[in-house]
Formats: C-alpha cells, sequence, structure tokens
C-alpha cells in the first residue's frame, strides 16, 4: 500500500539541508569535538577529520538518500525494497541500534536544558562548585526522568505536526540559532585575555603528529559519532524530498556544516579553558560531561561575561542536542507509519517506547554510560550494514542510475569511496576492541552485572547478538509489515 508524498514532503531544498545538518550537529560537535581536537593534534586532527568525511562520511549518507528516495520507506522497509526482502534483517538491525541511542539520548538533552537554567537563574556565581554540582543533579532520578520526559514530549509534539509543519519549521530556527551562538561564542573567546594561548596550541601544526596513527583514529570515530552517517536518519529524511533531489549535494553540505559547528564550538572552548583554566589539558582530558558541567561551567562562574557566555553555550547545546533527537523521533515513526499507522499513533507510539525504554538511563547513570558505549559503538556496525548493501545492489548501479542523473557534482569516486568502508571499519572497530580488552583484562567477555563490566567488548557483542538474531528470526514477519512507503 502507498500513501501519496504530496503534502509529506519538504518545501524546499533548504529545508532539508538544515534539517539534515539539525539531524548531525548535535553534543558530539559543541563538547566532544574540541576536547577529541585539542587533545590530537589539532591542525593534524583537522587534516585528518576532512579526509574521513570524504572516505566515510559522504559515502554512507549518499548510499542513506538512495535507500531513502527509492523505496519512500524507512530504515527496514528501505533495506526490504532495495536490496530484497532477505535483508530486512539487515534494516532491523540498523534500527534498533539506532533506537538503542534515542532511549538515552534524549536524557542527556535533559541534562543541558538543566545547565540552561542554572544558567538563566544565576546559579553559576564564583565559588561554585561545580563538582558538586554535576554531582547532586547527575543522582538525582526523578529531576532527569522528568526532564527527559519533557524532551520528549517536545519531541513528538514537532514529528506529530508532520514534515513541512513540524520538522522543517523547527530546523529553520533552531539549526540557525545553533550557528549564530557558536560564532557569538568564538568572538567573546577571542576577547578573553590570554586566548591566543589556547589558539596556538589549538591551530599549531606538528609533524609528529600528522604522522600519528592516533589522529586518524580519532577523526575517524568522530566522523562516525558526529555527522550521523550510517545511523538512518539521512535516509529517513530522503524519504519525504522530491525525485531530483542532489543526494551528493545535500550529503556534502551536512557533513562539511557539521564540521564548522564543530570547529566554531573549539573557537569557543579552547581559548576560554587556555585563558583561564589553571590546568587547561585536565581540563581537555575530563571527558565531555566532566569538561562542559565541571570545567567549563567553573570557568563561566569566574570570569567577567560569564553568564553570558554559559547561556549562550548551553543554549546552543540544548538545540543542537535537540534537532539530534528529533531526528531520531522521526526515525522510529517512520518505520511505523511504514507498518500502516497514522502519524499521530505512530509518533505517540515511538515517544511512549522512547520514555519506557529511557528511564533507566535517567534513574541510574552507569547504565547510560553502558548504553551509550554499546549502542555508541554499534553505530560502526550499523555504517557496515549500509555499506555492504551498497555493495549487494551494485556502487556503479547506484551511481548511475540514482545518484549521477540528479546531481551537480559529478564526481563518482566520492561516492564510490563507500567500496573501502569495510576496511575503515575493521581498523576503527578493531582499536576500540584492543582498547576494552585492554581495560578487563581477563573479563574483557562479561557483560553482567553491568555495574561491573560497563565498557566490556562482552557487553557490546551480547547486546548486539541478541538484536541480530531477533532481527534474523523475525527477517519475514517484518517484510510483511513493512508495506505502506510513501508515493511520489
Amino acid at each position: 500500500m502507498a500513501k501519496k508524498l504530496e503534502g509529506n514532503m519538504w518545501t524546499s531544498r533548504w529545508g532539508l539541508i538544515l534539517a539534515s545538518i539539525g539531524m548531525a550537529v548535535g553534543t558530539g560537535n559543541i563538547w566532544r569535538f574540541p576536547r577529541v581536537s585539542a587533545a590530537n593534534g589539532g591542525a593534524a586532527f583537522f587534516f585528518a577529520y576532512v579526509v574521513a568525511i570524504f572516505l566515510w562520511a559522504i559515502p554512507l549518507l549518499a548510499a542513506e538518500g538512495v535507500w531513502g528516495k527509492v523505496s519512500r520507506m524507512g530504515i527496514i522497509g528501505s533495506f526490504k525494497v532495495v536490496c530484497g526482502r532477505g535483508w530486512t534483517w539487515a534494516g532491523a538491525t540498523m534500527a534498533a541500534f539506532v533506537l538503542g541511542i534515542v532511549f538515552y539520548y534524549g536524557v542527556v538533552v535533559g541534562w543541558c536544558i538543566r545547565y540552561l537554567v542554572y544558567a538563566l537563574t544565576g546559579v553559576f556565581k564564583p565559588g561554585l562548585d561545580t563538582e558538586a554540582l554535576w554531582k547532586a543533579f547527575a543522582s538525582n532520578g526523578m529531576q532527569q526522568s522528568l526532564l527527559f520526559a519533557l524532551v520528549i514530549a517536545i519531541c513528538m509534539w514537532i514529528c506529530s505536526k508532520g514534515v513541512a509543519g513540524g520538522l522543517e519549521k523547527a530546523c529553520k530556527v533552531m539549526v540557525p540559532a545553533i550557528f549564530i551562538l557558536l560564532i557569538f561564542l568564538a568572538v567573546r573567546a577571542a576577547f578573553l585575555p590570554g586566548a591566543i594561548k589556547g589558539y596556538e596550541f589549538y591551530f599549531t601544526a606538528r609533524m609528529s603528529d600528522f604522522l600519528n596513527p592516533k589522529t586518524y583514529l580519532e577523526a575517524f570515530t568522530q566522523v562516525a559519532w558526529s555527522t550521523g552517517a550510517g545511523w538512518g536518519l539521512f535516509l529517513t529524511y530522503f524519504v519525504y524530498v522530491k525525485k531530483t533531489e542532489d543526494i551528493m549535494l545535500a550529503a556534502t553540505t551536512t557533513c562539511f556544516a557539521d564540521s564548522t559547528a564543530g570547529f566554531l564550538a573549539g573557537m569557543c572552548v579552547i581559548p576560554t579553558i587556555f585563558a583561564y583554566a589553571p590546568d587547561p589539558m585536565a581540563a581537555v582530558k575530563a571527558g565531555n560531561t566532566g569538561m562542559a558541567f565541571i570545567h567549563l561551567t567553573r570557568l563561566f562562574a569566574e570570569i567577567p561575561g560569564g553568564t553570558i557566555m554559559a547561556i549562550g553555550f548551553f543554549l546552543a547545546l540544548v538545540l543542537a542536542a535537540l534537532s539530534s533527537e528529533i531526528a531520531m523521533i522521526e526515525m522510529g515513526a517512520r518505520l511505523l507509519e511504514d507498518a500502516g499507522w497514522s502519524r499521530k499513533k505512530a509518533t505517540w507510539g515511538i515517544g511512549i517506547v522512547t520514555l519506557a525504554l529511557g528511564l533507566p538511563s535517567a534513574m541510574n547513570m552507569t547504565f547510560l554510560d553502558n548504553q551509550d558505549w554499546v549502542w555508541g559503538v554499534g553505530l560502526l556496525v550499523s555504517g557496515l550494514l549500509m555499506s555492504l548493501g551498497a555493495m549487494k545492489v551494485g556502487v556503479k548501479k547506484i551511481w548511475d542510475e540514482h545518484i549521477e542523473p540528479y546531481t551537480e557534482m559529478k564526481h563518482e569516486w566520492m561516492f564510490s569511496a563507500i567500496k573501502l568502508f569495510p576496511v575503515w571499519f575493521a581498523i576503527i572497530f578493531g582499536w576500540w576492541t584492543m582498547q576494552a580488552i585492554s581495560w578487563y583484562p581477563g573479563e574483557w567477555y562479561k557483560w553482567l552485572p553491568i555495574s561491573k563490566y560497563t565498557f566490556t567488548p562482552g557487553t557490546m557483542f551480547w547486546q548486539w547478538g541478541i538484536v541480530i538474531a531477533v532481527s534474523l528470526v523475525l527477517n519475514n514477519w517484518l517484510a510483511n509489515k513493512m508495506s505502506h512507503s510513501l508515493e511520489v
């Protein structure tokens, strides 16, 4: 069965691109990109990051665009249509991995909202013990649960309005606002005394960093987690495009806008840390939450005009996190619509499921850390399935029939690079796995209790194995269910 695409599509190319950028730009751009780039060579990291965009992100996003535009269905149904009925399980596995993210990511959005409220109400004052503030909040499961519920309600409300009336309108406001805030913060940081030290550290090009394999491993990992390539979110947004939409343009624009957001965040965070932090590298190495909610918050409480910077920083975080969460809720709703649900029922359905399965992460920080580890690394597997699907159909065939006729970017190599994805996957995934084994010598294969084996390879493999096994068993049932595509 098919529903008409009219009334369920982007009203303009800019609407699609802004929504795609909003999908990609998230907390990883604002608190992870500055930290990881500063700790891994600065200028050398930027070079490696651009390489990773062309070898990893653009080819995967282009394939996703084809899946969405050709099938007019979400992740599961698109694999059935494009790759064949026997590949439905691959789409189901991808969908489950990404839904694993949405269940806890809404909790993270709630953190950002809470700290924005702290900034707006004047909590950040000189002498504030920011570590105690964070620990008190992190241990308050009820407060986190209420904020999580608020986030899901906002996402449901926006998605229930449809593509043009909800997603597009929201992203046309949120995405420009993110960049305006980041530019403001970068300019403000430039006038801090001692900011030059941060610039010197951030932009110094050292040959040793260019030759260090870890620089490239970190850059490829950041691209994988930041751009959303291989997640199926870009795929979902391309369900609603015109047949003539330029896939390569949208993929490339999304990647470089996403990179720009990370770079601007670095231009704010690194100079601020080097201008005022007594030990800048301690802040850089403190992890995502440690840097954002403890070290930067402490600086905002001390520096002149810090309150305004704090409001701008946490508002940018809220908007970036929310635009990504909306994309993931839309992805889930699209799956239910493919199974015949109405837009309203699909939005309510995915919202309720997200709330129920996300509450454990809101109530227990260790459980959230485990889910972040399992499904975060699992997104590498998701990208692998996308690349294998492209090779199954035929990379050359996809380019000739679905990309080249509609793009002004006649650079076939940019898509053909997807053939090499399994190589990059083996290297990056192998690196992460070896690191995790070293964290748990002799016990790396265990996964229960999660409180003890939070970051083991075993906890990944067991949870992935369950998802893949269920997807394989339900392959035919899902193929039958996913039968309600949109019709041009």
